[in-house]
């Protein structure tokens, strides 16, 4: 069967504070959810993919943006139809509306195994049936119409925590690699060297070190990436992907700042 062929739509001057269908084919779409409010809380981006009918909803976001997620992510999908929640860690700005997500979706929570023992906090009477546990080598995941390759991001922040390819749209929803605060908002990047200055100090605050860096590099550049999807800031779009990973790999970070 031929695929068909996909449109993509990355613009940069898409409202962060509104949804946007970034990816779509006959039988897959991703979504951003529309979840910068622009504020002085930390924003997250939070993505939906709906494939072959189901639903993955990556990064949900915190407690009060859970009533304009939902309704974004209605316009989409049935909630009841998300088959998966994934939370690349436990903080509340990518988790804290999880408990909310239980009362509408029968979603499993997909996370690394560190977290599993932590999600009764967010009101699971038994984990068991709820957690798909993710192991630290990564997991790959039939989904829809498409595979899913959670890839081993260990320490960039999170000790447990992995981005997800999507090989369908191609995209990498890389979590904290490639977050940034700048002083305006946009959606997607236009000018890479300028985006690195929002993004250095925040790396430099939140990764491990260098080693960590270069391991996850060297999993992802010979990926076909489209674009890079962060939890936090813009889009990197396909051209600047090269010059983001070289800045990475030499970036000096957390612990190598140390004296």
């Amino acid at each position: 069967m031929v695929r068909d062929v996909g449109e993509y739509f990355l613009d940069p001057s898409m409202d962060p504070g509104k949804d946007h269908v970034l990816y779509k084919d006959e039988d897959h779409l991703v979504v951003y959810l529309g979840t910068q409010e622009g504020l002085e809380d930390v924003d997250v981006n939070s993505y939906l993919i709906v494939s072959g009918g189901k639903g993955i909803l990556i990064d949900p976001g915190g407690y009060k943006i859970f009533p304009k997620v939902l309704a974004n992510v209605s316009k989409y999908i049935d909630p009841k139809d998300i088959e998966y929640i994934y939370m690349c860690h436990q903080d509340p700005d990518v988790a804290g509306s999880i408990p909310l997500w239980r009362e509408v979706s029968n979603a499993k929570i997909l996370v690394h195994w560190l977290w599993v023992r932590f999600l009764p906090h967010f009101g699971f009477e038994s984990v068991r049936g709820y957690a798909h546990e993710l192991p630290d080598e990564g997991e790959t995941i039939n989904f829809g119409v498409t595979t899913l390759e959670f890839i081993p991001a260990h320490f960039l922040h999170s000790p447990g925590h992995f981005t997800i390819y999507d090989r369908r749209s191609k995209f990498l929803f890389s979590g904290d690699i490639g977050i940034a605060f700048p002083d305006e908002r946009y959606m997607v990047v236009e000018d890479i060297e300028k985006h690195i200055q929002y993004m250095r100090p925040l790396h430099e605050r939140l990764m491990a070190s260098n080693k960590a860096l270069r391991l996850w590099v060297n999993k992802v550049r010979y990926l076909d990436i489209e674009a890079i999807l962060p939890q936090h800031g813009a889009i990197i779009p396909k051209r600047f992907v090269p010059r983001f990973l070289d800045w990475l790999e030499n970036l000096q970070v957390g612990v190598d700042l140390m004296r």
